[in-house]
């Protein structure tokens, strides 16, 4: 399939976190991705989601819904990643355009996640990192 230059596809994903460690046997997870395509050609955002996705090895901490807002009950209603990653291929056809996120810990984050589910990675190699202070 041809890459498409048409929109660039903004991604910002929150996951199970706390302060300090993972308690034993769980780890960090994306509980939420929100999308925005950007227009390449007039700098309008085309449309704004939110993906809730339910964790498989980690619960939602106090600490993290301090920080994300969300719940465990939230997410508890949530996608699983797979489909989330699905979602992200055939909606927004994100292997095919050049994605970008506030830092890398978005991109680390889906690559890690999808090794460790051996689910296949939903972007392409293009990706633009908004560093902090820029």
């Amino acid at each position: 399939m041809a890459k498409k230059l048409d929109q660039i596809l903004v991604v910002d994903i929150e996951s199970t976190c706390w302060q300090g460690n993972p308690p034993a046997g769980q780890e960090n997870e994306i509980i939420e991705i929100g999308i925005c395509p950007i227009d390449i050609a007039t700098g309008d955002r085309l449309e704004k989601e939110s993906i809730l996705v339910k964790p498989e090895r980690s619960q939602v901490s106090q600490f993290c819904t301090n920080l994300t807002t969300l719940t465990q009950a939230q997410v508890n209603l949530g996608i699983s990643f797979e489909s989330a990653c699905s979602i992200l291929k055939k909606k927004y056809l994100s292997k095919d355009r050049v994605w970008a996120s506030y830092g890398d810990y978005d991109r680390k984050q889906f690559e890690k996640q999808c090794q460790s589910r051996h689910i296949s990675y939903p972007f392409g190699t293009r990706h633009i990192q908004q560093i902090a202070g820029i």
